[in-house]
């Protein structure tokens, strides 16, 4: 159940996040944080890298289609043994969706708000890329799931 409880914290901290960056005004931004970071403003209408972004409803439907089979994949892992780090996984993985499939439905856009470009200086091609809290979480996540697929039967 700790699993589920993460998966709730990752969601309500997204959506917390984007609500606060939301309700200020487009002029304050970009906000610069420590280590190079830049809060900012970004209505992502598409995938990532906003592909897509002509086509919202063809969007949501593929965010959905992939979504399901996610989070029947987490409600499983809930009631049966499984290892830890699959579990720690797909809670980022369900979290982090969970979050950007909300922002969908009830903005019609998914909200993004950190920039790092100190962080990607020799990357020109990503340093302009846009994240949110819930980008991380589902990176971290696929990251998790695949080591532990790899290293199991």
């Amino acid at each position: 159940m700790i699993c589920l409880f993460f998966a709730i914290c990752i969601f309500s901290l997204d959506l917390f996040i984007k609500k606060q960056v939301e309700a200020q005004n487009d002029a304050v931004f970009p906000i610069r944080l420590k280590g190079g970071v830049l809060l900012e403003k970004h209505h992502n209408y598409g995938f990532m890298l906003n592909r897509f972004d002509r086509h919202p409803k063809v969007v949501r439907i593929i965010c959905c289609l992939t979504a399901i089979p996610l989070f029947l994949w987490f409600l499983r892992l809930l009631t049966k043994k499984s290892g830890n780090l699959e579990r720690f996984g797909i809670a980022c993985l369900a979290g982090g969706a969970a979050s950007n499939l909300y922002d969908r439905f009830s903005r019609g856009y998914v909200v993004d708000y950190l920039r790092m470009p100190a962080l990607f200086r020799k990357r020109k091609k990503i340093r302009h890329i846009i994240f949110n809290i819930a980008d991380f979480f589902l990176l971290i996540g696929a990251v998790l799931t695949a080591i532990y697929s790899f290293f199991t039967k």
